[in-house]
């Protein structure tokens, strides 16, 4: 069965291309190292790279970087107008290199959204829930944690990056993306004072099969470099995260937490002790409120299961507004 085209609302869609990585086979007098070294646009935007080692060249372009100074926000759809330019660019500097051989193939692109949590919530609450949603039998998510930023005295950790993947497909990394730029600023003695605190950045990097899928045997940089390819590499982003990560893993997980939380509360019926025994299982307190209102409803208790939440969300410090922050990331791919 043909697979359903996703729909995308353009004037809606925030997602963007961050980082493309292409390889090129060398052959003959080509085939010398080459040193990395930049690839300057005339603007005098350093927006990639170019290096050589044992037959093999690596040619990575950083789109925003092609049109800005940073990458704070990826390349986006209102930008797409100039892909062509950044394609002649990077192919006239690549022909003073390697001549007329620009068979490269594509090998990966990032794309990701990049916006502020929502409400209250905070990147490393986000972060865990990600990461419990998309574990996996077959191999372990990798999970970067550090001090709290808020308070380095305290004992609480903080998850800073969460990286799964589809083996073959993709591979999604989720990240405080405040954390990164501050700390790339200090390295270069820049001022931090007008980095957001709340950025969070959820990317998809699009590998083999999906990169197959995209473009067929048409993957060179000629052939990716368009706008209507632009497009479906957006469409397809939507596709995952809409599709394989909210519908097939976050929204699955929820269910499990409420329902072993309701099983809990029947056990103890003291929603104190649950949730001693089983903070892990509360990601969000709309998880926790959703286990109270079944609960009370089954033992035919009067429901005040969103008030008791809120407060025991005040008293215990459980994370708020991350399912709020999966919908509005989810409302941001158009």
């Amino acid at each position: 069965m043909a697979e359903r085209k996703v729909r995308l609302e353009k004037s809606k869609v925030k997602q963007g291309i961050d980082e493309c990585i292409f390889e090129l086979a060398l052959t003959g007098k080509d085939m010398k190292d080459l040193q990395r070294q930049p690839l300057i646009n005339a603007q005098g935007h350093t927006y990639g790279s170019v290096e050589a080692y044992k037959g093999k060249a690596t040619i990575n372009l950083n789109l925003p970087r092609f049109v800005r100074w940073n990458n704070i926000q990826p390349y986006s759809l209102t930008e797409s107008i100039r892909v062509e330019i950044i394609r002649n660019d990077c192919e006239t500097q690549l022909k003073k290199i390697f001549g007329n051989n620009m068979n490269t193939q594509i090998s990966k692109i990032e794309v990701n959204i990049t916006q502020p949590v929502s409400g209250n919530a905070t990147q490393s609450d986000v972060l865990n829930l990600l990461s419990h949603a998309t574990m996996s039998h077959e191999f372990d998510n990798v999970k970067y944690i550090g001090r709290n930023k808020q308070d380095m005295d305290s004992l609480k950790e903080e998850s800073h990056t969460v990286i799964t993947r589809r083996p073959h497909y993709w591979i999604g990394k989720f990240y405080d993306k405040s954390e990164q730029i501050i700390k790339e600023r200090i390295e270069h003695n820049q001022p931090v004072g007008d980095v957001p605190s709340d950025l969070l950045r959820v990317e998809i990097i699009l590998v083999d099969r999906i990169l197959t899928k995209l473009f067929g045997n048409k993957k060179t940089l000629s052939d990716v470099l368009t706008t209507k390819n632009l497009l479906e590499i957006l469409r397809e982003y939507k596709r995952i995260f809409c599709e394989e990560l909210v519908d097939g893993a976050i929204k699955p997980y929820l269910n499990a937490c409420k329902s072993k939380l309701v099983d809990s509360l029947k056990m103890t019926n003291k929603p104190v002790q649950t949730i001693a025994k089983h903070r892990e299982l509360i990601p969000d307190v709309k998880v926790l409120a959703k286990a109270l209102r079944e609960y009370m409803h089954d033992e035919e208790k009067a429901d005040n299961s969103a008030r008791d939440a809120k407060r025991y969300a005040e008293q215990y410090d459980l994370p708020v507004d991350c399912i709020t922050t999966i919908r509005d990331f989810k409302r941001a791919c158009g």
